[in-house]
């Protein structure tokens, strides 16, 4: 097995100035944009060939020499094909930036080769509760993998942060199938950690190259994957293990379906409101960020390994809800979207409170009159004129309008 994890990491090491020249001359690069991109110099991608090369090295290799721990053969090749497709698409979409309905259906497609082989979930676990899932069994597992497949994508976005994550990630699986005596995803998530190890030499800040999309994605379906069977029963998806083996990368994609979700933006429209984001902005800085997503992935799978030796669920849960509750506490992220939802409830309970107040048999407001600012917060422009026409009352020059 340490051979295996040496060849992986000393390929990706060797390989990753190739994918940089590759992406050089193809044309596969990040520029900095002032906004998102903040990097400081035009930076190659496709760094992601160079890792899922070595993976599917190391995976070849521990099929060849480690046949006992692969029983599973079918499912390993079905990986292997689901990561050679993904990577293909990742490099396309680097250098053409694809439309997201086109790459969501080219994700999903990357995942049917795993269905085939008869990778989906039966059924799920939480807190000892079984709820069999027959065939719905196979959708669950197909939104389970896309969701891996974008949540570090999502992360991707910042010197060394997706490498770091994928590594921290990837041997807490290693430690959980360890103890749950499932030999070949101990086997996979080393060789993963190791391609990553290889490549995050070049990937540190600051970055002589990225991963890419053709790399981050493919992370996230493999790290998705194993967090399948990294549990002592196979064909259980245990919901308490693998939200804590992927806590930071779900956060953050959370965040940004409610953050999209609130402000009216599609949920893959991009923005500059992730957790990295958040954290450079507070002035943490790249290496400052990189310790503490770093250390929230690595306590998040210290509680998942723990629970797998205890089977103590709850005490994941709250320590997951403790961390998330210190972050928005502290404004290291979470504190915007937290605060558009208390928005958002306070102008659902002001337009109930004018609902109501409009029923009443009390007499209709007279122009420039007066209304309790705190019935109204929120409503837009527009909902404040139909009102005014309805009721014969119209704001003061100080009303706080929201514009749409």
């Amino acid at each position: 097995m340490g051979f295996v994890v040496i060849v992986a990491v000393l390929s990706s090491l060797l390989l990753t100035p190739l994918a940089m020249r590759a992406a050089w001359k193809c044309g596969a690069i990040s520029r900095p944009d002032g906004f998102r991109k903040k990097h400081a110099r035009p930076t190659p991608e496709w760094g992601g060939i160079a890792v899922n090369t070595a993976i599917l090295i190391g995976i070849g290799l521990s099929a060849i020499l480690c046949p006992a721990d692969f029983p599973a053969l079918p499912l390993t090749a079905a990986l292997a094909v689901s990561i050679a497709m993904l990577s293909f698409l990742g490099c396309y979409d680097d250098l053409c930036d694809m439309r997201a309905d086109l790459k969501l259906f080219g994700q999903v497609l990357s995942v049917v080769p795993l269905l085939l082989a008869g990778c989906y979930a039966e059924r799920l676990v939480l807190f000892g509760q079984v709820i069999e899932l027959g065939w719905l069994g196979i959708p669950w597992t197909v939104g389970w993998i896309v969701l891996g497949i974008n949540a570090l994508n999502l992360i991707d976005g910042m010197d060394g942060l997706a490498s770091t994550v994928g590594i921290i990630i990837a041997l807490a699986i290693a430690a959980m199938a360890a103890i749950s005596g499932q030999q070949h995803a101990t086997i996979i998530a080393l060789v993963l950690a190791g391609a990553l190890g290889g490549f995050l030499a070049h990937n540190l800040p600051p970055a002589r190259i990225y991963l890419g999309d053709c790399g981050s994605m493919v992370i996230g379906l493999v790290l998705a994957t194993l967090a399948l069977h990294a549990g002592p029963e196979a064909g259980a998806a245990n919901l308490t293990h693998i939200g804590a083996l992927l806590f930071v990368p779900l956060c953050d994609t959370l965040l940004a379906i409610v953050r999209r979700g609130l402000a009216g933006r599609g949920i893959m429209a991009a923005d500059r409101g992730h957790v990295h984001h958040r954290l450079l902005d507070r002035g943490l800085g790249v290496w400052g960020s990189l310790a503490v997503l770093g250390g929230l992935s690595l306590g998040a799978g210290a509680m998942g390994c723990l629970v797998v030796l205890t089977g103590q669920e709850h005490w994941a849960w709250l320590g997951g809800l403790a961390a998330v509750a210190f972050c928005v506490r502290q404004q290291l992220f979470g504190h915007e979207e937290w605060g558009r939802v208390k928005s958002l409830f306070v102008h659902r309970a002001g337009r109930r409170r004018v609902a109501v107040a409009g029923q009443t048999n009390d007499p209709p407001l007279g122009p420039g009159e007066a209304v309790d600012a705190s019935a109204m917060a929120g409503l837009t422009a527009g909902q404040i004129a139909g009102l005014s026409a309805a009721q014969h009352w119209a704001p003061t020059p100080d009303w706080p309008v929201h514009r749409a």
